[in-house]
């Protein structure tokens, strides 16, 4: 089958929608200027392999997405992570594929029902890979959401299909710590390669924490030297959360930065993740242009605990990592998630934990992560510089309102044409004030003693809240319609 490629020159660097009639042998890509093409496939990802061969779509060691035409057929690539997905839905006898749920709703014309809760929908991912609700209503069709999982297209059906499995045993810590490098290695092999049209520049995030200061060591044999850090936690003592330490035993360089609400940028890509602010930290960040492969150790929580889980896989508690899906696309990052490398063997990275070996490096206490810990210690980052305590520097979630001038207005503007309530600025500034704080207070003092009481945040709370993930796809929607170059359809969302 075909791949017929079609640049959309204004659209997002990285954002694409595969559009085919039922039957057909063609797949039309619209994409945005810095997607890659190859004779047969076109990515916007960095994986563990050869780049001229264009063999993502056989492995799980991938970060971002594409789309490769086989013999038995066309597949799209997910990422190889949960905190990226591919859509897809079949529309008046018409398949679309996309990298970008608002994407995929300008070109089908395909409405949000408004009295729907997605969120709830979204926030099924946390329940981890066979457990999130893959099919969402809309007013003219069912779109799914898949993760994890890539699609084949065999000529007359869309369906989903388990990734390539080919990871090592980790049967001691030696053979997990040697897969970590060596895919760090293919990585730089694969961006750096020549063939690419587009430069990528790699990026690590670090903080005080366990997870991302593994990661960044991970990220060094990938070739990455410099690294970002938010300083300050969002707790109600003033505490850091900062990397610099850690990033200087690394010989990293390394840029800090003081989390503000002013700092964060396109708000609706993340409000159009699930309704929810949790994630629009990362936004504050001067990524490398014109593409970056950004490290993080999201999900090493759940994967290097020291416990045997006994969990779904790729379960989580939080959606905080799913925020950079949309906004990726209009920075040029490639999510490079570490933790996720290998995760399959879940039970047996866990495993390590308790073997004889990893004794020097367990503190046997509540917050204990021997695996990266000893990944920091062996790469001489000393010990009483991470790991101390865990902080939080995601971005508050407690009175559910947009942040910026701009985003306020237009969500005021959403909520006024449908006839419910909007405050001001000024009073959405009082709330946001009254419910953080009395959100601390519960987290640092109530609950300690017992004292469990619902908060504040209930109480603020009104039916337009509900909306943002609505207001916020339609926001996207009408910009990816507008850089097509065309007039702008009814791309908003209605009832039933």
């Amino acid at each position: 089958m075909k791949i017929a490629p079609k640049l959309l020159g204004d659209w997002p660097k990285l954002a694409w929608t595969a559009v085919f009639d039922k039957g057909s042998d063609t797949i039309v890509v619209h994409h945005g200027p810095m997607v890659e093409l190859g004779t047969d496939w076109l990515v916007e990802a960095v994986w563990a392999g050869d780049f001229a061969a264009g063999d993502f779509d056989r492995t799980d060691l991938v970060f971002g997405t594409g789309i490769r035409s086989r013999a038995n057929g066309v597949n799209f690539v997910t990422a190889g992570t949960m905190l990226d997905r591919l859509w897809h839905c079949l529309h008046r006898g018409r398949y679309y594929v996309s990298n970008s749920l608002p994407a995929m709703l300008a070109l089908g014309g395909i409405q949000l029902r408004e009295d729907y809760d997605y969120n709830e929908d979204i926030k099924t991912m946390r329940e981890g890979l066979h457990r999130y609700r893959r099919t969402l209503p809309t007013r003219s069709c069912d779109v799914h959401v898949a993760y994890y999982h890539n699609l084949l297209y065999d000529g007359s059906e869309l369906r989903e299909v388990e990734k390539p499995y080919d990871t090592p045993e980790f049967r001691c810590y030696g053979d997990y710590f040697g897969f970590l490098t060596d895919t760090a290695r293919r990585l730089r092999g694969n961006l750096e390669d020549p063939a690419r049209r587009h430069r990528i520049v790699s990026l690590a995030s670090i903080s005080c924490g366990y997870d991302s200061g593994a990661s960044a060591v991970i990220a060094k044999y990938a070739g990455c030297t410099q690294a970002v850090t938010i300083s300050n936690a969002t707790t109600l003592l003033p505490r850091s959360d900062s990397g610099l330490e850690i990033a200087r035993h690394l010989g990293m360089d390394t840029q800090p930065y003081h989390q503000t609400t002013r700092l964060y940028r396109q708000e609706e890509t993340v409000w159009g993740i699930a309704g929810r602010p949790a994630g629009l930290n990362l936004t504050i960040f001067n990524f490398p242009e014109p593409l970056c492969l950004f490290f993080t150790g999201y999900r090493g929580d759940s994967i290097w605990v020291r416990a045997i889980t006994d969990t779904e896989l790729f379960a989580t508690p939080s959606i905080a990592g799913l925020a950079l899906c949309e906004y990726r696309l209009i920075q040029g990052l490639f999510h490079c998630v570490v933790p996720f490398c290998g995760s399959r063997n879940l039970r047996q990275i866990q495993a390590l934990n308790f073997l004889p070996e990893m004794e020097p490096w367990t503190l046997h206490r509540d917050y204990d992560r021997p695996i990266p810990r000893r990944i920091l210690e062996e790469a001489d980052v000393p010990r009483e510089l991470f790991g101390n305590r865990k902080e939080v520097t995601s971005a508050e979630s407690f009175f559910i309102w947009p942040f910026s001038r701009e985003s306020q207005a237009s969500f005021a503007a959403y909520l006024r044409r449908r006839g419910l309530y909007a405050p001001s600025p000024a009073v959405a500034w009082l709330l946001r004030k009254i419910v953080h704080l009395d959100h601390l207070v519960y987290v640092n003092l109530t609950h300690k003693f017992g004292w469990h009481t619902k908060g504040l945040r209930f109480v603020f709370k009104f039916k337009g809240q509900d909306l943002l993930f609505h207001w916020a796809n339609e926001e996207l929607t009408r910009m990816y319609v507008q850089r097509m170059g065309g007039s702008v359809p009814a791309v908003g969302v209605g009832g039933a």
